[in-house]
């Protein structure tokens, strides 16, 4: 096998297409990739990530244009997440920043490689503003041939370990490692569980994708499509733009403000989003928990407290690790608070009682679990601190 495409079609898996790219969207039932992500490892095709890599010695002053955070704080092999803004404050996507000794790449879920690199090249109009004296060179790095695939859950660590070596146990937090065919394995996640995300040209990924399932066997381990974030950004919400797709793209809203980093020099989108962070009167995005069993929640529910609706539901389903409905939910900034109860969920066929939740919903298993204490296959050590 030459590319993941041929793997995934000789296992038929069921393709789509996201961020203009194929790629599968299940591999099994969808509890089974769920469980496999939130109890042992989970292997998944990520080549829908666009990435562009930005080259030359000013291309930190024109990557930091582009994005929210503070991209001169990371150094070779080092990371940072960030949100890529509209004019108007509002979000667009979000991308992880990786430094190199040569530049940068950008690689995001939801923003085509084509827009990354149309905005970047709208922003070189600033170059003198920007006091860029030597144009970065802009490449879409599927020309290459790129891709990436991402192994998640409470043991991945331990199955990547067995391939790259202890030094991946070592590897911190939105970090990554260079390999020797040349892969990046980048440690990243967005779901509250151990994950590395391996990035590389297509025939590498493809070696890395089949030793994985080969070493991943006795961990049980699952090939797994995109379809199982549908649950894991509900109980780990992060920026998802599908699911926020009729809904607000405002960062304060949204309470992203996190990813903003305010005080550094101009950035698209500046001017707007300190406009939204000053105003008081926009809804915000908290988490609710039905209190009692019920048929269903869904999007677009109105959230009722003191006998008056006090926001909608934007995101609702049944989380497998709670047993409970959950919901994601914009409501009045007086009663965004976290575990407060007294608030009713006004669905189609019935009145639940609700109260809103802190969020993540979930404590993952990943917390339980330490690389230098646990295993997965090991019986002289315990599986977690469980």
């Amino acid at each position: 096998m030459t590319s993941l495409n041929d793997i995934h079609l000789k296992n038929n898996a069921m393709m789509g297409i996201y961020n203009d790219y194929s790629i599968p969207f299940a591999y099994n039932e969808p509890m089974v990739e769920y469980k496999a992500m939130r109890e042992n490892a989970l292997l998944v095709d990520y080549s829908h990530m666009a990435i562009v890599s930005v080259m030359g010695d000013d291309a930190w002053a024109l990557v930091n244009h582009l994005v929210s955070a503070d991209v001169s704080i990371i150094r070779d092999e080092q990371g940072i997440y960030s949100l890529v803004l509209n004019d108007d404050g509002t979000i667009r996507g979000d991308v992880y920043v990786l430094c190199s000794a040569d530049g940068y790449y950008l690689l995001s879920e939801d923003i085509p490689a084509g827009e990354l690199i149309e905005r970047l090249n709208k922003s070189l109009q600033k170059a003198d503003e920007l006091d860029i004296q030597q144009i970065p060179e802009i490449r879409a790095m599927r020309e290459d041939n790129w891709g990436a695939i991402l192994l998640e859950g409470p043991y991945a660590w331990e199955v990547m370990a067995e391939i790259h070596g202890f030094d991946i146990i070592g590897l911190p937090y939105y970090e990554y490692m260079s390999t020797d065919d040349e892969l990046m394995i980048f440690r990243c996640g967005k779901h509250g569980e151990f994950a590395y995300m391996a990035i590389g040209q297509q025939s590498a990924l493809a070696e890395e994708w089949q030793k994985l399932v080969d070493i991943g066997e006795k961990y049980q381990l699952q090939t797994g499509g995109l379809d199982y974030q549908v649950i894991a950004r509900v109980e780990n919400p992060c920026w998802d733009g599908r699911a926020l797709a009729h809904s607000t793209l405002n960062p304060v809203e949204l309470q992203m403000q996190w990813a903003v980093q305010y005080d550094k020099e101009d950035f698209v989108g500046k001017e707007a989003v300190e406009a939204l962070s000053h105003d008081t009167h926009h809804s915000k995005m908290i988490g609710m928990i039905a209190e009692e069993a019920c048929a269903g929640i869904y999007a677009g529910d109105r959230v009722i407290a003191d006998g008056n609706e006090v926001g909608k539901v934007v995101k609702a389903l049944f989380s497998p690790a709670l047993q409970r409905y959950i919901a994601l939910a914009l409501i009045d900034n007086e009663y965004a608070w976290s575990d407060i109860n007294g608030f009713h969920i006004q669905t189609a066929n019935e009145k639940v009682a609700a109260q809103t939740k802190g969020m993540p919903f979930i404590y993952n298993l990943s917390m339980l679990v330490s690389p230098t204490e646990h295993s997965y296959i090991d019986a002289s050590k315990r599986k977690s601190a469980v």
